[in-house]
């Protein structure tokens, strides 16, 4: 019964082709720890069981070392309102979409781009062409009024997305397939609430993301599990991969991912500190990655790397953020638009 209601839920989303990919290249690229990868926005496609793209997937993002705040930060915390704010309420493409709802507009989803300074809002197709510009007005003046001074509004036309039918041109996506995987895992004895599958269409690549006992004990069985359901539904040869991870990993990923989501938020979206890119890892321990849109030679370059680091560290020197963060270390690294380190 629980199985048939998930398989209807899952059957009702809609599911961009490019998803997966993106996904995929996340992995690869924080797999060769080099370059920098901002945080993607959720946008309202959320899968409950499987094909899952978010912050709280762990893995994604690149960092680099350790180090501590001074307690005496704390006392300072309340001088960087925003930041707290964010915390507290959400993120703003989030509370930009409760807000324009409460108005009485119809919008249908609102997306963030990759780097914070643009939000779309699809606004349903009725409502496009008399309210457009009341709708954008009504979303720069909130814009305004929570403190946010480097995003700009585009209002666009509700379109639906197109739902993968074609199981012949995608078999991985057939989810009968990916439900045998999860029902076999269940009799097998595991702990299935633990197990994500990513799948990259072309070419053919299911990932298995795993915790580290069974990967370590329990590999092959997996394997077996895996082709056996291939076989069962004539997916055709895939790639079968896996992305392992330690409970203490995921532990740490889960408090931490409000926090990234706020930095992201507040660094991007604010002319204050002329933030091209945000990125992040949450291994051993966690590490900042924060790249200005200024190049080292700038004369401000210094200056603007000096007041992002200390708006940082207050922000997590908060007696509310250290009972989250509690004895996990962090680094911030801030580089230039020519990729050299300015902190």
């Amino acid at each position: 019964m629980e199985d048939n209601q998930i398989r209807k839920k899952i059957n009702s989303i809609a599911i961009p082709k490019e998803l997966n990919a993106r996904i995929m290249e996340g992995f690869h690229q924080a797999e060769q720890e080099s370059g920098h990868l901002s945080l993607r926005k959720r946008q309202g496609i959320k899968r409950e069981i499987f094909l899952v793209a978010s912050a709280a997937i762990l893995f994604v993002g690149l960092f680099i070392g350790s180090t501590f705040v001074s307690p005496a930060m704390a006392t300072i915390a309340s001088k960087i309102p925003l930041f707290n704010t964010v915390f507290n309420r959400g993120t703003i493409d989030t509370a930009l979409m409760k807000h324009l709802r409460k108005q009485g507009f119809a919008v249908s989803h609102i997306t963030q781009s990759d780097y914070g300074h643009e939000i779309s809002i699809a606004l349903d197709a009725k409502q496009y062409t008399n309210q457009k510009e009341e709708v954008e007005q009504a979303a720069k003046q909130y814009l305004q009024q929570e403190g946010y001074s480097n995003i700009k509004i585009k209002v666009k036309k509700y379109t639906e997305q197109i739902v993968l039918k074609n199981i012949r041109e995608y078999p991985l996506e057939n989810t009968d397939f990916l439900f045998e995987i999860r029902k076999q895992m269940k009799k097998a004895g595991f702990n299935i609430k633990y197990n994500q599958f990513v799948i990259k269409p072309k070419p053919a690549e299911l990932t298995l993301l795993i915790p580290e006992s069974d990967f370590n004990t329990r590999k092959n069985e997996i394997i077996r599990i895996v082709k056996e359901a291939g076989e069962t539904y004539d997916v055709g040869n895939f790639k079968i991969s896996f992305k392992k991870y330690s409970f203490e990993q995921r532990d740490r990923n889960a408090r931490w991912v409000s926090i990234v989501d706020t930095l992201h938020d507040v660094l991007l979206n604010n002319k204050k500190y002329s933030v091209k890119s945000f990125g992040f890892s949450v291994k051993d321990k966690v590490q900042l990655y924060v790249q200005l849109d200024i190049r080292a030679g700038d004369s401000r370059a210094k200056e603007k790397a000096k007041i992002t680091e200390q708006d940082i560290h207050k922000f997590l020197s908060s007696q509310k953020l250290k009972k989250i963060i509690k004895d996990d270390h962090y680094q911030i690294e801030i580089t230039s638009k020519d990729g050299k380190k300015i902190n």
